[in-house]
């Protein structure tokens, strides 16, 4: 047996199938029909609408959280100041409700005088 006739024989081999290849190859292909069952076929009948109302639940939640946007308690500017006020400035700034003009003069004189 030269080179050319045991290179002809491998091609044969690995590129041409035999005679049964057709039957092993059908054979094959139903029996794993058979066995590849689709999930909403496992599961029980009493299950499927909870999963689904869960499956909707979550999914309605994601959506949620991804399209309203959140809201900040506070701004910018009130967590930077935040850190560095003092009770005085704390009452100028702040949202508060406004006491009488001679209660804010007192407690800003007060803290004049504490500097």
């Amino acid at each position: 047996m030269n080179l050319k006739d045991f290179l002809e024989s491998e091609k044969s081999r690995v590129f041409e199938p035999d005679n049964f290849f057709t039957k092993r190859f059908m054979a094959r292909l139903q029996g794993a029909q058979s066995l590849k069952a689709r999930f909403w076929e496992m599961m029980p009948s009493s299950a499927r609408p909870v999963l689904a109302l869960a499956l909707v639940l979550i999914l309605s939640f994601i959506a949620v959280e991804l399209f309203v946007p959140q809201v900040p308690q506070r701004g910018v500017m009130e967590s930077v100041f935040e850190s560095e006020q003092s009770p005085v400035e704390s009452l100028l700034y702040g949202d508060a409700d406004v006491p009488a003009r001679q209660v804010v003069l007192q407690q800003l004189i007060a803290g004049e005088d504490e500097k």
